[in-house]
């Protein structure tokens, strides 16, 4: 009886904590594949903001914490793209994106330099 009921709560416990889920890929393959898909996409992603006039101040003060650098993110409010915006901008190409951060920043803000100290302050911008 002991044994039964051990064997029991084990099994609940693994199947709650979601220990012993089984696929054919290995745990190191899983776990590998898509970090290297996504830093491939964002690396990629941020060549194209550094080559429409982006900065790496830009990507790391203001993208990164917005977006985590997903040209295509949407949050539950409706704010989309690199710079979680509502503005026409945020659904276009990652140029039309990284322009249209600038041209924000330097409107809003006086420049890219016054829009990150203000995201940094206030944690949003």
């Amino acid at each position: 009886m002991k044994k039964l009921l051990l064997a029991s709560f084990a099994s609940i416990t693994i199947a709650a904590t979601g220990f012993g889920v089984s696929s054919n890929v290995s745990t190191a393959d899983a776990a590998e594949t898509p970090v290297q898909q996504t830093t491939q996409s964002t690396n990629d992603v941020y060549d194209q903001f550094i080559e429409a006039g982006g900065t790496k101040a830009l990507w790391d003060n203001i993208v990164m914490p917005e977006s985590s650098g997903n040209p295509d993110a949407v949050n539950e409010l409706g704010y989309r793209g690199l710079g979680q915006t509502k503005e026409s901008w945020g659904t276009g190409s990652v140029e039309e994106q990284t322009k249209g951060m600038i041209n924000y920043a330097e409107e809003r803000y006086g420049s890219v330099d016054a829009a990150i100290d203000f995201r940094v302050a206030n944690g949003w911008w």
